[in-house]
């Protein structure tokens, strides 16, 4: 199976997360893993693709736009992209049958009414990805990060398992 981890971060705590799941994924043997920026991917899926993982920052409770890119960057963050997740998702051609699981870094909070995952799984969905999912959220310790103790970690396992899940799913359809 081929995944593709596309990661949009502004400080590097969504590319570490990013990274670790790539790692996760690509340690369980099963998988061939690609990861990219989103500011440096086409619009167009790679043929054969069996899951796309998206990692964004959460910015205002949802995903970023315009001007939350434009914050980040004058807070000391990377060059913003003219391309974000949220630009990028509306320009996919969208695969009904294309595992994808949306994941974020957000601040750990009490209550967070949104984040950026559960704002891509919902576009991605209205897009016509009837198997995009929310996946889990990851914790930075501030605005631009650090992340916190043992994220990279949990994110490395979170991805290690669902490389498992998936090759369980896939050995049972053949039976």
């Amino acid at each position: 199976m081929t995944a593709l981890v596309v990661t949009e971060s502004y400080f590097g705590n969504t590319t570490a997360i990013a990274d670790a799941i790539a790692d996760g994924l690509a340690s369980s043997g099963r998988m061939s893993v690609q990861s990219v920026a989103v500011g440096k991917i086409p619009p167009r899926l790679p043929p054969g693709l069996g899951l796309l993982v998206l990692a964004s920052p959460t910015h205002d409770y949802g995903l970023p736009r315009w001007r939350s890119r434009r914050q980040a960057e004058k807070r000391g963050g990377y060059r913003a992209e003219t391309q974000g997740t949220r630009e990028w998702i509306a320009g996919l051609e969208p695969d009904p049958w294309l595992k994808v699981v949306a994941v974020d870094t957000a601040l750990q909070s009490v209550f967070t009414p949104s984040t950026a995952a559960k704002a891509a799984a919902h576009l991605l969905l209205k897009a016509g990805f009837r198997a995009a999912r929310r996946g889990p959220t990851f914790y930075v310790g501030g605005y631009s990060g650090p992340l916190l103790e043992g994220e990279a970690a949990r994110a490395q396992s979170w991805a290690t398992q669902l490389a498992a899940g998936l090759a369980a799913a896939r050995h049972s359809a053949k039976l």
